[in-house]
């Protein structure tokens, strides 16, 4: 009887030990530390943290300005420039925004990429950066799991970057759908922009 009182005792003091070193312990979601980044396009955000807390970055679909510059024919295509910027840059914390990592842009039905003749970016709207666009997931972020067409450039402080399309076909403008993607505060977020529409096409 004495072995098993003694026994049971034991039990007892050790699951009151484990329950109070559990109370100390800081869950692995808990444990983050501030980071650092920037946005464009479209959406403001806020949410700072530092040290051990519980991150969940807010989406502002307003962090970003983002502004279709120009549709300019040239020969046979029509060249669409945006141009995106951070209007308050910071850490993320006290509704700055963090620096831009990339963006991109969904179509409607009516856009095809076969129509995309080039796509650039630029930091300062006259020496372009040429690359071959795709339209697939970004597997980055999950705010936008459809595909895109992906800018794989971002913002540095309040500075402008811009950011083109050429293609083949006259587009109207319009309401298109978007996602950026910045730090850990400020995340990832859709929003709606001046874009290629799928309203109508121009006539020629």
């Amino acid at each position: 009887m004495k072995t098993k009182n003694l026994l049971l005792t034991s039990l007892f003091g050790a699951s009151i030990f484990f329950i109070a070193c559990t109370k100390e312990a800081v869950s692995p979601q808990q444990e983050v530390v501030s980071n650092t980044n920037t946005t464009n396009a479209s959406g403001n955000s806020t949410s700072s943290f530092s040290g051990r807390q519980t991150v969940t970055a807010v989406c502002n679909a307003n962090a970003y300005n983002i502004a279709l510059e120009s549709i300019t024919q040239i020969n046979s295509g029509w060249e669409w420039v945006w141009s995106v910027q951070n209007p308050n840059p910071g850490n993320g914390s006290n509704g700055t925004v963090q620096n831009l990592s990339h963006w991109g842009m969904q179509f409607g039905s009516c856009f095809s990429l076969s129509s995309v003749v080039s796509a650039a970016y630029s930091g300062d709207g006259s020496n372009w950066i040429s690359f071959t666009p795709s339209y697939s997931t970004d597997p980055s972020q999950g705010c936008l799991t459809s595909p895109v067409l992906k800018f794989d450039y971002g913002t540095t402080g309040s500075q402008r970057s811009y950011y083109k399309l050429v293609v083949n076909q006259a587009y109207v403008a319009g309401t298109s759908s978007g996602y950026f993607k910045s730090g850990n505060n400020t995340g990832c977020c859709t929003f709606n922009f001046p874009g290629i529409a799928c309203s109508a096409i121009m006539e020629e």
